[in-house]
């Protein structure tokens, strides 16, 4: 996520002034170049591992999903 001011969000204190607005104004960036077909890979080459406290498929396939369109590859 570039220009914010944390590379690992673990909790929102983590986050400074204006990042939530930085981080929202990605999204919609992201969402509205994911509807006209337009690639945006901002995890080339990575791999984000997926760990989770409580089972749950649905979640679990969003995430690999997101993390697929951003140019990612995911384990759980």
């Amino acid at each position: 996520m570039g220009g914010l001011s944390c590379t690992h969000l673990l909790t929102l204190a983590n986050l400074k002034r204006g990042d939530v607005a930085k981080i929202l104004e990605l999204a919609s960036e992201l969402k509205q170049k994911q509807k006209r077909g337009i690639k945006h890979e901002l995890l080339p080459g990575r791999i984000i591992a997926l760990i989770f406290e409580k089972p749950s498929t649905r979640t679990r396939v969003s995430f690999e999903v997101g993390i697929r369109q951003l140019g990612g590859s995911s384990l759980y």
